[in-house]
């Protein structure tokens, strides 16, 4: 028997979702194709996976509109390195059936692999929160970051609201990790087109009966979505090159 310290870990798989159209952040070409530093926003955090993992798989979610350019883009940037590409849809639930069926297709739903769907439009994901959702996702069969917020809340019911206790209430990011097996079991049971209250794999996952691991995330972890976000991006990466 093996002890802790040698026990194996599930291989991982890396499933970035970059299918969305962006329009919240303006502009003719979707956000993920804009150059932040001296590269694309599609290649960050798929860089900082693939430096930790070279030899472990990335199914990459892109738009049928820009579905050639990001091919030709990543295997130039990533010649070595183990991809696989499908067309996502307009709602991220789409996207993220897109990439199940193609993980069916090339056998990586099973024990044996950990599979974390991440934003491409989190350009900052660090080495150390990948690795904790792998292992998180590992021992638990699923496993989500986020922060506590930070704000006030409110809950909404037509013309009234209630304040909520914001020491209840978490900001979900991605990387999302769910063991292979999870994965199948939770599609066999229910899609994640099935309702819009889907907006992420964990609340997917946890409607099909499974239940999820909390795992702090990162302050630096930024979903770029609006203008303001773009330019705090820019400053972030000029900071940290210095």
């Amino acid at each position: 028997m093996r002890s802790p310290e040698e026990r194996v870990l599930p291989r991982p798989v890396w499933v970035q979702l970059a299918a969305g159209r962006g329009l919240r952040l303006g502009g003719k070409t979707p956000k993920q194709f804009w150059r932040l530093g001296n590269r694309p926003l599609l290649v960050h955090a798929i860089d900082t996976f693939l430096r930790l993992y070279p030899d472990s798989p990335v199914v990459v979610v892109l738009p049928l509109s820009h579905f050639r350019h990001g091919q030709k883009l990543l295997y130039q940037t990533f010649p070595k390195a183990q991809l696989y590409f499908t067309i996502g849809g307009d709602m991220r639930s789409a996207s993220t059936e897109a990439a199940l069926h193609l993980l069916n297709e090339v056998e990586l739903l099973s024990s044996e692999w950990v599979v974390l769907f991440h934003d491409a439009a989190r350009p900052f994901v660090s080495d150390g929160l990948i690795t904790r959702l792998l292992s998180e996702a590992a021992d638990w069969g699923a496993a989500v970051c986020g922060l506590p917020v930070s704000f006030s809340v409110r809950w909404v019911e037509g013309d009234a609201s209630r304040a909520v206790n914001r020491e209840k209430v978490w900001e979900i990011q991605t990387p999302q990790g769910f063991r292979g097996d999870i994965l199948r079991s939770a599609w066999e049971r229910l899609s994640p087109t099935s309702s819009p209250v889907f907006t992420d794999e964990g609340s997917w996952i946890e409607a099909a009966g499974f239940s999820i691991k909390l795992v702090p995330g990162e302050t630096q972890n930024i979903k770029i979505t609006h203008p303001i976000d773009w330019e705090l991006a820019k400053l972030w990466l000029r900071r940290q090159s210095r």
